[in-house]
């Protein structure tokens, strides 16, 4: 047996490997060179070792080099301990933050809109934001750098030039983006370079971008708008960029790289001349600015080298592809370094005029031509070592691997030997365990089917008892509750025939009075009132009645039942109030199969119920209509089930029509109920005591 703990563990480390082994796969998936997944293993395995976030996080961005990388971080982030998971989410690229968003911004005039893209379908990339002014419209209304531009005005331009990008945004007040936030930007030298990508934002705690140098060392494509003060020498403003676009610093370390936008649309040119410099200092330079031109008004002088232009590195560009890039678009962003190449025009500063073109001595040359081809083949050496180092490794790690399984294989072998003899034993051994186990299960099994068979046996004859003992009871059960219902059906019987004999008694009484005063009038008998809607004839009792006709306005008795149903008795309509679980509390009994002649009568109200907290109910009341459902001529078992809906069905009141049972209140209804029976106007057969004595008429609580 295993421990709980020993469990949770090995559970444990099969989860481990289970994702160890999911995130192989992934990164077999995203990187195809085996030499960047065994970098990042090795950055993996060292952070573990010393535990240092940023710095894994650093070198992360190493190997997370484009966006179609960057889900790498969700793959590391399940091998990251539970204690750093939060500080990593800080630190790495935010996936939320790269869902799509719209950005509006409206053109005031000549006012710049604040921000320059990079990039273009001709460069092989989207287009990004690669500079925002600060305080501009465009950093009020949220745009980044590092954004990546889907849809501008509901075009896309993933197939766009830059230059048309550009004119696509200037050509319409509004400009409306569909931007999403990658992080990211794209680096390109030159044409002829290999695209690279490079992160906005440095880890926290590191100044400089993952490969050493500052994000803003890198050029700008294009400004957007026509707005030039940004680049007015006489403040000497202009954006300033760290001095590292070759790699070196530069020897007038005084003076900072500045970048300056220009738009010559309907302008003659930019107003300057440029030159190549010589070998040991390449790269483009100033060589005179026109007065009045463009260029004087931006600042640029004598003996400035340009950098880059729209991100095409010139810094050991010749003379044509600085003029390629010069005249390939009316927008220029355009990185200067003042006065770089001063020295290359020393004549032309003391008066001397211009030279045609500038040499160094040959014996110079060819010294830092046979440095540079040294340099190379030492380079080409390295490369050689390294290789050849990687090949011995790779060799000795193979020959140990198939050294290590072919002791595997023959352990297996001697293990298989050893292992079959002693199956071999084991298999005798169990066949004769098996046999005797056989045995005795065949006669287990015997002894068992034996006694399952007496339990059941034994189990029917219980079975039989307690069934009939059941229906013993039942019927019992049965002959009390009918003699409970015959009692209380002739206690009621006799209530209501006591009742009758005092009526009949004060009528009899109150008409000898009547013929004492005067002996020589014979009272006549009152006549039952019967509506004119009655008198047409006797009609069909309705299933249901309209709501209106039993508002207290229009309730009109006549209208509704026939003389014989009303039988010269009160009519009333009862709203009783509904409340929860409480029940109607009254017991009725009668219907079209009883001696009661289709009559639903009020046989008792409970204290406990509705009926008898309103009031107006009373035993020997008949129950005419329900909610405009009649009552007359319908079985008991319907009455009970009209009277039980109702109850649940929506409303707050119960409306009840009845037929009030004499005697009542006030003198002249009972007389007049009295002289009704007299006239025999009422049809109402007596119930004789053989009727009543009947077992037939069910009795229920509603």
């Amino acid at each position: 047996p295993f421990s709980h703990g020993g469990g949770r563990s090995r559970h444990r480390g099969t989860m481990e490997k289970q994702i160890a082994r999911q995130f192989r796969q992934k990164v077999q998936a995203l990187l195809e060179d085996e030499s960047e997944r065994d970098t990042l293993y090795s950055l993996l395995r060292q952070y573990h070792e010393s535990m240092l976030l940023p710095e894994l996080i650093t070198d992360l961005r190493k190997v997370v080099n484009s966006p179609d990388r960057m889900e790498l971080y969700e793959d590391v982030r399940p091998l990251i301990p539970l204690k750093h998971q939060v500080e990593y989410d800080k630190l790495v690229p935010n996936r939320l933050a790269r869902k799509a968003r719209i950005i509006k911004l409206v053109k005031n005039g000549p006012e710049s809109l604040g921000f320059s893209l990079r990039g273009g379908v001709e460069h092989g990339v989207g287009i990004y934001v690669a500079h925002v002014v600060p305080s501009s419209q465009a950093e009020l209304s949220g745009l980044r750098v590092g954004d990546e531009i889907l849809r501008i005005n509901g075009f896309t331009v993933d197939q766009s030039t830059h230059e048309e990008i550009v004119l696509l945004a200037q050509a319409n007040t509004l400009v409306e983006m569909k931007i999403r936030h990658i992080g990211m930007l794209p680096i390109k030298r030159t044409r002829t370079d290999e695209l690279r990508w490079e992160y906005v934002d440095p880890v926290p705690g590191s100044p400089t971008s993952p490969n050493g140098t500052a994000l803003t060392s890198e050029s700008i494509d294009s400004g957007l708008g026509t707005d030039h003060t940004a680049a007015q020498p006489a403040t000497g403003s202009g954006e300033v960029i760290n001095n590292m676009s070759n790699g070196t610093p530069s020897p007038r370390a005084g003076k900072e790289d500045r970048r300056v936008f220009v738009n010559l649309e309907g302008t003659p040119g930019l107003g300057c001349s440029i030159c190549g410099g010589p070998a040991y200092k390449p790269g483009v330079f100033v060589k005179t600015v026109k007065p009045g031109s463009i260029a004087e008004e931006i600042g640029l002088q004598l003996g400035d080298q340009f950098l880059d232009v729209n991100g095409v590195d010139l810094t050991h560009a010749d003379y044509g592809e600085a003029i390629s890039a010069l005249k390939g678009s009316k927008q220029l962003t355009i990185t200067v370094r003042p006065q770089e190449g001063e020295e290359l025009f020393k004549d032309v500063i003391a008066g001397e005029g211009p030279k045609k073109s500038i040499h160094l001595d040959n014996e110079v040359l060819e010294e830092k031509k046979a440095e540079r081809e040294e340099l190379e083949r030492l380079r080409q050496l390295a490369i050689e070592r390294e290789k050849k180092r990687q090949k011995q490794v790779q060799e000795e790690r193979e020959a140990e691997e198939k050294k290590k399984l072919e002791e595997e294989q023959q352990g297996n072998k001697l293990q298989k030997s050893k292992s079959e003899e002693d199956d071999e034993e084991i298999s005798r051994q169990l066949e004769q365990e098996l046999l005797n186990l056989s045995l005795t299960q065949q006669k287990i099994d015997d002894e068992k089917k034996q006694e399952e068979s007496r339990k059941r046996m034994e189990s029917k004859t219980q079975a039989q008892r307690r069934e009939s003992e059941r229906m013993e009871k039942e019927t019992q059960q049965e002959l009390e509750k009918e003699e409970r219902m015959r009692i209380h059906r002739l206690q009621q019987e006799a209530k209501e025939s006591e009742r009758e004999i005092q009526r009949e008694q004060q009528w009899l009484s109150q008409e000898a009075d009547k013929d004492l005063r005067k002996p020589n009038l014979i009272p006549s008998p009152p006549k039952t009132y019967v509506s004119p809607s009655a008198a047409q004839g006797v009609r069909r009792t309705p299933s249901r009645i309209g709501q209106d006709k039993l508002s207290p306005e229009k309730f009109d008795p006549a209208s509704l039942f026939t003389k014989t149903q009303i039988a010269g008795r009160e009519i009333r309509m009862l709203k009783i109030k509904k409340e929860k679980d409480m029940d109607l509390g009254v017991q009725v009994e009668g219907g079209i199969d009883s001696v009661l002649g289709g009559r639903v009568i009020v046989t008792d109200v409970f204290e406990e119920g509705l009926a008898h907290k309103h009031g107006g109910l009373y035993k020997g009341d008949q129950i005419m209509n329900c909610n405009g459902r009649t009552m007359l001529d319908i079985k008991l078992a319907r009455a009970q089930e009209i009277l039980r809906e109702e109850m649940k069905a929506a409303g707050d009141f119960l409306a009840l029509v009845i037929a009030v049972a004499p005697p009542k209140t006030y003198e002249d209804e009972v007389k007049k109920l009295t002289q009704t029976r007299a006239m025999g106007d009422v049809d109402e057969a007596p119930i004789s005591e053989q009727d009543t004595l009947r077992e037939d008429i069910p009795v229920t609580i509603i």
